[in-house]
């Protein structure tokens, strides 16, 4: 008599793509693609496609791919919203020892304090 196991799905951000070769290496690819290029290492595609495996033309077909780019698209905003603490750290920053008026407003109003009477 067999056992009956409950298997339980893995939680990806990653929806399930159709037609593409080598899915892992592709997320790999997005999240990379998706960090703005003074941030990326390896700096540049060849670059990449190199480290993990695959060549350029790969590449393309991902980029030409209908899910890449919504697929990038989450993967910045995620990228981007890592982040905001860094951008507000910075805002508070500048707004502190430069204290130039756009810099203190836009401050005070991502802090909900942006009308003070």
């Amino acid at each position: 008599m067999q056992k009956t196991q409950n298997i339980i799905p893995i939680q990806s951000d990653f929806q399930i793509i159709t037609n593409v070769q080598r899915m892992p290496e592709l997320i790999q690819f997005i999240e990379w693609y998706a960090v703005p290029k003074k941030f990326r290492n390896p700096r540049d595609q060849k670059g990449f496609a190199k480290k993990i495996g695959v060549c350029e033309d790969t590449i393309t077909n991902w980029k030409n791919h209908d899910a890449f780019l919504p697929l990038l698209q989450k993967a910045m905003k995620k990228w981007m919203i890592d982040h905001v603490p860094d951008v507000i750290g910075g805002l508070y920053t500048k707004a502190c020892s430069k204290g130039h008026a756009k810099d203190v407003e836009m401050y005070l109003r991502i802090s909900g304090i942006n009308n003070i009477n």
